[in-house]
C-alpha cells in the first residue's frame, strides 16, 4: 500500500510537472532537445525535452545515478524492476524508487508507444546492471588481470623484436647488402643515401614502437571498467580526426567527379590542339596566312589559356575556395607574382612578338648587336646564341625587341649574302688589271655562287693608292669566316703570281728597296732586284 501511493505520489508530479510545461513543450521540439543516459560508459537511451524547470541533460544525470545505485545492491534481481502505469504516464520502479518516468510526449518522440518503451527501456536497464555486476566478479577480475599480463607481454616481445629488426637493417645497409637507388644518385651519393636510409629506419622504429605503446595502453583501459572511459577517450583523439576527414572527404567526392569531368574536357581540347599544331607544323594542314613556324609557339600560347580557364572553372570546387582565408592567400600570391615578374612577363610577350615577328628561326646566322652566332635555341624568355669561337650567349627577349638584327641566313637563302675583302693597290698598278685579278679571285673562293658573278668596286682614290672592293655571293651565311679566309688567301696567291706587288709606296718600315717584295716562289727571271735611282744634278 505504501509503495503505490508513492508511485502514484510520483506520477503525479511528473503529470503536474509535464502539464504545466507543456505550453512550450511539443513534439517537434523535443528531438531538438535530448540527452544520453549512460551510467557505464554505453548509452543505453536517450531522454527526449525538458519537464518543467527540470532539463534534459538533468533528468538524464539523475537516471544515470539510480542506474549506477542499483549495480551496488546485493540484493538486486531483473524481476525487481516493473512498469507501474500512473494515469497517462508509464513508471519504470525498483523497490519504491521510481528510475524513469516517461509521458506520451517521450513516446511519440521516439514513434512507439509509452508502454512499450517503458518495458524496452526497463530490460535495457535489466540487461545493463546485470552486465555491470557480472564483470566485478572476482573470476572477471582474475581474467581481466591475465589478459592485461599477456597484453603487457605482447607488447614487450613486440618492441623487442622491433628493436633487433632495426638492429640487423642497420647493420645490412651500413654493408651496402641494400643496393643505392641508382635514380637517386644525381642528387646524392652512396654514403649521402645511407645516411638518410638510416635516418629512415630510426624514424620507423620510434613509430612502430609508438604505435605498440598506444595500443597497449588502450587495451589495458579497456580491460577493467573503472579505466574504460579513458580508453574510450584515447581512442577518440584517433577515431575523431579519422572521422571528421573521411566525412570530410565523402561530402567532397561530388566535386571532386566535377574537377575529373573538367580535367578530362580540357585535356581533350589541348590533345585536339596538339594535333592540329603537329600536322601544320609538320605541312600537311596548310591554313592560308599562317606559317607552319608559328604552330608550336601558338599551341604553346593556347595550352596556356587553356590551362587558366580550366583552373578558373575548377576554383570554386576547391576545398575551403569560398572562405577568408583561402581569398587572402590567392591575393597575397598573386601579389607576388605581379610584383615579381615584371621583367619574366616582359621577356614572355617580347618572345611572343618575336615568334610572330619571324626574324630568325633556330639555325640562322644572324648578328644582334655586337653579337655574330647561329641561333641554337628559342624560348619563352631568352634566345640563345652559338659564336664562330663556340660561345653560348644567352639574350634576354626584352633586349632583342630593341636591338638591331641582321639575318645572314634569310638574305643568303633569298638574295645570294654578298660578302667583300678591301684592296689598295698603287697608281702605277693599271686598274683594269686589278679588276681581272679580283674577279679571278673571287671566282676561285670555296661557296661562292657562279651566279650572279662577283664583281669590283672602286672605293676611293686615296693619295698614294686606289681602293678595291672585291664582292662575291655565297648562300652559305653559316660558312662566313672559312669563306672570307679563302678570299683572301686567293688574292695573295693571284697578285703574287702576276707579280703585283700588295705593299703601298708609304711604307713605314725599313726594308732594301733594291729587291721586290713579292713572294720568292713568285718572282721571275729578270724582276729579282727594282731598277735603281737615277740622280741628276744640274749646275747652274
Amino acid at each position: 500500500m505504501k509503495l503505490r501511493c508513492y508511485l502514484l505520489a510520483a506520477a503525479l508530479t511528473l503529470q503536474a510537472a509535464a502539464v504545466s510545461a507543456y505550453g512550450e513543450y511539443s513534439i517537434g521540439s523535443a528531438a531538438a532537445v535530448s540527452a544520453p543516459v549512460a551510467p557505464f560508459g554505453d548509452t543505453l537511451f536517450i531522454l527526449y525535452g525538458n519537464l518543467g524547470g527540470i532539463t534534459v541533460q538533468k533528468r538524464a544525470v539523475l537516471v544515470a545515478e539510480n542506474i549506477i545505485r542499483l549495480k551496488d545492491d546485493l540484493l538486486f534481481y531483473p524481476d525487481s524492476l516493473v512498469v507501474v502505469n500512473a494515469d497517462e504516464e508509464h513508471l519504470v520502479a525498483y523497490r519504491g524508487t521510481v528510475l524513469v518516468g516517461l509521458t506520451a510526449q517521450q513516446a511519440a518522440a521516439t514513434g512507439a508507444s509509452c508502454r512499450e518503451l517503458a518495458q524496452e527501456y526497463r530490460d535495457v536497464i535489466a540487461a545493463a546492471v546485470t552486465a555491470a555486476r557480472a564483470e566485478n566478479t572476482w573470476l572477471a577480475v582474475v581474467k581481466r588481470l591475465a589478459l592485461a599480463l599477456l597484453v603487457v607481454a605482447a607488447a614487450y616481445f613486440g618492441i623487442k623484436y622491433l628493436n633487433l629488426s632495426h638492429r640487423k637493417l642497420v647493420v645490412l645497409l651500413r654493408r651496402h647488402k641494400l643496393r643505392p637507388v641508382k635514380s637517386l644518385r644525381y642528387l646524392m651519393d652512396t654514403n649521402r643515401q645511407i645516411a638518410v636510409g638510416l635516418v629512415a629506419l630510426r624514424v620507423v622504429k620510434y613509430f612502430l614502437v609508438v604505435v605498440v605503446l598506444y595500443v597497449c595502453v588502450l587495451t589495458l583501459f579497456r580491460l577493467f571498467p573503472t579505466t574504460r572511459w579513458l580508453s574510450d577517450t584515447l581512442i577518440g583523439y584517433i577515431t575523431a580526426p579519422l572521422k571528421k576527414i573521411f566525412s570530410a572527404v565523402w561530402d567532397y567526392l561530388p566535386n571532386v567527379f566535377y574537377i575529373a569531368i573538367i580535367v578530362v574536357l580540357f585535356r581533350l581540347i589541348a590533345k585536339a590542339l596538339q594535333i592540329i599544331a603537329n600536322k601544320v607544323g609538320a605541312g600537311s594542314l596548310a591554313i592560308k596566312g599562317f606559317q607552319p613556324d608559328w604552330a608550336v609557339p601558338t599551341y604553346r600560347i593556347l595550352r596556356v589559356m587553356v590551362i587558366v580557364f580550366a583552373l578558373i572553372f575548377i576554383f570554386p570546387f576547391l576545398p575551403n575556395s569560398d572562405s577568408d582565408i583561402f581569398k587572402g592567400v590567392s591575393v597575397f600570391v598573386g601579389l607576388l607574382l605581379s610584383l615579381g615578374s615584371t621583367s619574366i612577363i616582359s621577356n614572355i610577350i617580347s618572345g611572343m612578338v618575336i615568334t610572330y615577328m619571324n626574324p630568325f628561326k633556330k639555325g640562322d646566322r644572324i648578328k644582334m648587336g655586337e653579337h655574330v652566332g647561329d641561333v641554337v635555341e628559342k624560348t619563352a624568355l631568352v634566345t640563345r646564341l652559338r659564336t664562330p669561337k663556340n660561345e653560348l650567349i644567352t639574350i634576354p627577349n626584352s633586349i632583342i625587341m630593341t636591338a638591331q638584327t641582321i639575318n645572314y641566313s634569310n638574305s643568303a637563302k633569298d638574295y645570294g649574302l654578298i660578302l667583300h675583302a678591301q684592296v689598295t693597290m698603287g697608281y702605277e698598278v693599271p686598274w683594269r688589271r686589278v679588276h681581272e685579278l679580283l674577279m679571278e679571285a673571287g671566282a676561285k673562293t670555296q661557296y661562292v655562287l657562279q651566279e650572279p658573278k662577283p664583281f669590283v668596286l672602286q672605293t676611293a682614290l686615296d693619295d698614294f693608292y686606289v681602293r678595291y672592293q672585291i664582292n662575291i655571293y655565297t648562300a652559305e651565311a653559316c660558312k662566313m669566316l672559312d669563306i672570307y679566309s679563302d678570299l683572301y688567301a686567293n688574292v695573295q696567291d693571284v697578285f703574287h703570281r702576276e707579280g703585283v706587288e700588295m705593299v703601298m709606296p708609304h711604307i713605314a718600315s725599313v726594308r732594301d728597296a733594291s729587291k721586290v717584295s713579292i713572294p720568292r716562289e713568285y718572282v721571275r727571271p729578270g724582276q729579282e732586284h727594282t731598277p735603281p735611282f737615277r740622280v741628276t744634278v744640274e749646275k747652274k
